[in-house]
């Protein structure tokens, strides 16, 4: 009867996200010859913009006001396989010229990236560095990406090259050295091996766990931002792509438990239960919790990932780090929701055992779906 129960529950959450997969999702590039511009980021360049009028086959647009005074022009060029996808797939960016060829303003258009960490990377002022430059000057133009947001900022970069080089017939190319360094991709690689040796042979491995949770934490967590998330899944869904370090990361997360009926990844894997496990190693004394309470926090949990799964669906929100903890380790451009939850459930892991994983975590709760009833932690 149990085996049952936990193919129905694998069943069901393969069914549920195959939903979602076609509630949400989109094709990551705009369809062939789709230039229809995104007039509300172009009206943020321009702001008494009214008419825009394509001009030729590169998606460039003449930009007139209500008098049909011209304002200047922009570009939506489409991704093409040079384009660099951002953490939510290929995006689109708006680049406005002013009457003299000057660079107006850079907006983003059709994207699925976090909205939380969109709006800390407008804050730094990324979207202004090619103001007032030529397309020569902006071609030659060395314009640093925003510190844990490399993957956005690197693939707006490389869309206002493409535009560039599509309107001036010159050959423009971004400086993509800030994508994830194949250093990172292998120690990244080295560490989940090394997870899967540690799940697999836990006594051999004891005396090394202080070391291997600050490895996930530093690596996994602070330098690649490679924890698992909600909002992690719903770019996937929507976009259908995903990079190869989280794509072996999400496949072992899953495949394991079905292998061992065991959590693997919430224990020998997530940077952010591993920083509450490293804290909760500080010797103060630790409230402990009696199992029917626990049973009543495992329903909790559930309904909390179903409601969440629902807002995903749904579309009311359209920024999901702010329920979850882990866009923290990128506090540069974090949401600040997701910067009050990880501080606080830190604070709590030094006198409860990993409270987020315990009592809310909707992520864990979903790779427990894949494995046999045991107690989690």
């Amino acid at each position: 009867m149990r085996k049952f129960f936990r193919i129905f529950r694998i069943s069901a959450v393969i069914m549920a996200f195959a939903g979602a997969f076609f509630v949400l999702h989109k094709p990551a590039e705009p369809k062939t010859d789709d230039c229809s511009l995104d007039k509300d980021a172009a009206k943020q360049i321009f702001k008494t913009a009214e008419t825009f009028e394509k001009t030729g086959s590169e998606c460039v647009f003449n930009v007139s006001d209500a008098s049909g005074k011209m304002l200047g022009r922009v570009l939506y060029a489409k991704p093409d396989e040079t384009s660099v996808a951002g953490f939510g797939g290929k995006l689109r960016v708006v680049v406005g010229l002013d009457k003299s060829g000057k660079i107006a303003g850079i907006e983003l258009g059709e994207n699925y990236e976090s909205v939380g960490f969109i709006e800390r990377v407008r804050s730094e002022g990324f979207f202004k560095k090619w103001n007032g430059l030529s397309v020569e000057e902006a071609a030659k133009a060395d314009v640093d990406t925003v510190s844990g947001a490399t993957m956005s900022t690197t693939a707006i970069k490389s869309m206002v090259a493409l535009n560039l080089s599509k309107y001036s017939g010159m050959e423009i190319t971004a400086d993509q050295q800030d994508a994830t360094p194949l250093w990172l991709k292998i120690t990244v690689f080295i560490i989940l091996a090394y997870s899967l040796f540690a799940f697999f042979f836990p006594q051999k491995t004891a005396k090394f766990r202080i070391f291997h949770l600050a490895a996930l934490a530093v690596v996994l967590g602070f330098i690649s931002g490679s924890a698992l998330s909600i909002e992690s899944f719903k770019n996937w869904l929507t976009t259908g792509n995903i990079a190869l370090v989280p794509l072996v990361i999400l496949c072992t997360a899953l495949i394991i438990p079905i292998i061992s009926g065991k959590n693997f990844y919430c224990n020998f894997v997530c940077p952010f239960g591993a920083m509450q496990e490293l804290l909760g190693k500080i010797p103060l004394p630790k409230k402990s919790f009696p199992p029917k309470f626990m049973k009543k926090v495992t329903i909790f949990k559930t309904i909390l990932l179903v409601l969440i799964y629902a807002v995903m669906v749904s579309g009311l929100f359209t920024d999901l780090t702010v329920f979850e903890p882990f866009s923290a380790f990128k506090f540069e451009v974090a949401a600040l929701p997701s910067l009050i939850i990880a501080a606080l459930f830190l604070i709590i892991s030094l006198f409860i055992n990993r409270p987020w994983c315990r009592f809310f975590c909707p992520t864990g709760t979903l790779m427990n779906m894949f494995r046999k009833k045991e107690r989690e932690f």
